[in-house]
């Protein structure tokens, strides 16, 4: 059933726009598991996290990339690239403190910024352990992804442990943290990083939003528009 949010902004795009859109969405429904396509097709129309005035923008910016684009996944994910953190920013009093990602080693070592050539086998040392001086001065300057990057947080304990409250073997994690794309079920060891919030303390963070999502097929809608967090 779609959303308020959602019925909202097609109302507000032109005749041609709407029909480039429901034609769209329908034409990716239709398509055969395991496609993705049918579940974002279906978080589009789900989506509450969005403003109607964003919505809008972002589902016209769609319609009108799309003659731009052969392959009408990739025009969704240009499109969505330049809509990133539209979902609200949360209060200094909502904010959890500590905040988690899990990530491969090849997905960390793509963002990572070091010279040391054997990085990867430091890591791997001390995987478990609570690294040297030396090792946590070199983590701290590294990125954790690019531009947006969903993190998790201990619900019951937003100042604790981020994964306090998860079983630490791999399915268990993949699960919870909807990292079930298919190059997730390689053997790969994952890092599970913790971090505080507030350094720097400008960081916004953003409830988020399908166009934070783009192609990625395990988030969810959170079904009120009245929630403050996100879910896989």
């Amino acid at each position: 059933m779609p959303s308020k949010r959602f019925k909202a902004a097609m109302a507000k795009l032109s005749k041609s726009d709407a029909a480039v859109i429901h034609s769209q969405l329908a034409k990716w429904k239709a398509e055969a598991a395991p496609s993705p396509w049918p579940q974002v097709a279906a978080n589009i129309e789900r989506e509450t996290a969005l403003a109607p005035a964003k919505f809008t923008r972002l589902l016209r910016d769609f319609a009108h990339n799309l003659p731009d684009h052969t392959d009408s996944a990739n025009a969704w994910r240009k499109t969505c690239e330049t809509h990133t953190f539209g979902g609200k920013q949360l209060s200094n009093a909502d904010r959890p403190r500590k905040l988690g990602r899990a990530g491969k080693f090849d997905m960390f070592l793509k963002y990572a910024k070091t010279s040391d050539t054997r990085f990867k086998e430091t890591l791997t040392k001390w995987a478990g352990r609570i690294p040297p001086t030396f090792l946590k001065n070199e983590l701290a300057k590294q990125k954790l992804g690019g531009n947006v990057i969903f993190a998790t947080f201990n619900d019951n304990d937003p100042s604790g442990d981020p994964f306090g409250d998860l079983p630490r073997d791999r399915v268990s994690i993949r699960t919870a943290l909807g990292l079930g794309m298919p190059d997730h079920t390689t053997t790969d060891p994952y890092l599970l990083f913790t971090y505080v919030s507030d350094e720097p303390p400008d960081l916004p963070l953003h409830r988020p939003t399908i166009s934070d999502a783009g192609d990625f097929s395990y988030y969810r809608p959170v079904r009120t528009e009245k929630a403050k967090f996100g879910f896989t």
